[in-house]
């Protein structure tokens, strides 16, 4: 298997066989044990101040959306069978691939929480990691890395879906893995992987391949696609050499690992980066005709963007640091229009997906790579007031 850490191979094997749910899990018990305090929170750190819940329960919840009903829809990707040992069924981020002749425990699922707080699962017939709205449908990206896995694939892996919120009823809208099996854009290896999508006012979807450094234009009725982006290089990019830490923890070019899309009302299409571990940039802006310009942000561990009602851009980091024995909480930085970065909310345990409000009150998935036998369930977090709306 690659070593590239393309997001799900990076979670989805660690050490030749355990997911990073099931290494989590196993701190978090150990936690448990050595402490009452950690046996009272479970293992995780306390809510942060101000936070309030807004859905629980949730089986890895990936990205957010909300809807013209002003329902709340979460998309997750579910829990995986198979593996022994304390929190081996957690599913890997995002969607990873089951173990041969393994069944899902929980497939992947919308859930909506509706405007008067009641929660609900829109759909248990599909489900994964991005999400967004056009009309009255919502439409889902399913990721997958059985490409080279030896693992059997997750069903509608590596597709578009879309649910009629209406009816729940479900429709493939294009499957996009194939391409990059027989193009191999990026010149890289081969892994396909959908993550984020964002979908412009036209029902144009903008969907990340983080395994193949890809962004694909998908239109939402006919299922039509063609290849927008491809991000480049970023050892090219950035002309920088990696630190010998660096080059063993990602050997070969730094690939960009593309995570969320936003698109704007001009239909620029703002795509952040993972950047595990590379001293390089992390959001890149695309022009309609795919130009593009690179801003001056550095991060790492960014799996989620959104744009608030104030104009700004906000991005979730799962892990302030995963070296420690226990990953550090993550966080939801705002990226200010003199391009300063800034925590707008911490001490956040696996932030995922991010999503505002009319009025600029945020709302944040938690505990997203976990969920399973013996693990926390995630939840989806408010924080009012974050990004208020220019008078």
């Amino acid at each position: 298997m690659s070593e590239h850490h393309h997001l799900s191979r990076r979670y989805l094997v660690i050490g030749g066989t355990a997911t990073i749910g099931s290494l989590v899990t196993a701190r978090l018990a150990g936690a448990q044990d050595a402490s009452p305090a950690a046996e009272e929170g479970g293992g995780m750190p306390p809510l942060p101040p101000g936070a309030t819940v807004a859905a629980e329960g949730l089986w890895n919840p990936g990205n957010l959306t909300f809807g013209p009903d002003g329902a709340l829809y979460i998309a997750e990707s579910g829990v995986a069978g198979g593996g022994e040992g304390p929190g081996m069924m957690a599913t890997p981020m995002p969607d990873g691939a089951l173990p041969p002749g393994a069944a899902p425990l929980v497939p992947p699922q919308v859930s909506m929480v509706a405007p008067d707080g009641t929660q609900m699962v829109l759909t248990t017939e599909t489900g994964g990691i991005g999400i967004g709205f056009f009309n009255d449908s919502v439409f889902v990206s399913t990721g997958g890395s059985s490409v080279g896995s030896g693992f059997a694939p997750l069903p509608e892996e590596n597709r578009v879906t879309a649910v009629d919120i209406a009816t729940a009823e479900v429709r493939t809208v294009a499957e996009l893995g194939q391409f990059e099996v027989d193009n191999n854009p990026d010149g890289l290896d081969v892994n396909p992987n959908l993550y984020g999508l964002g979908i412009n006012s036209s029902g144009m979807i903008y969907v990340a391949d983080a395994g193949g450094n890809s962004i694909y234009a998908v239109d939402s009725v006919s299922g039509e696609f063609s290849l927008f982006a491809v991000l480049p290089n970023l050892t090219e990019l950035t002309g920088a050499t990696p630190t010998a830490e660096e080059s063993e923890m990602q050997p070969g070019p730094r690939q960009p690992v593309p995570t969320s899309v936003v698109v704007d009302g001009a239909d620029h299409v703002t795509v952040v980066l993972l950047s595990e571990a590379w001293n390089g940039p992390s959001v890149f802006t695309y022009a309609p005709d795919g130009t593009y310009v690179v801003g001056s942000a550095v991060l790492s561990m960014i799996v989620s963007a959104a744009l608030g009602p104030d104009g700004l851009l906000y991005v979730s980091q799962l892990t302030a640091d995963f070296s420690s024995e226990m990953p550090a909480p993550g966080n939801v930085l705002r990226i200010n229009a003199d391009a300063t970065v800034e925590p707008v909310v911490e001490g956040l345990f696996f932030p995922h997906g991010i999503a505002f409000d009319a009025n600029g009150n945020l709302f944040v998935a938690t505990n997203s790579i976990i969920s399973g036998p013996d693990a926390p369930l995630g939840m989806v977090l408010r924080f009012d007031g974050i990004a208020t709306p220019a008078a």
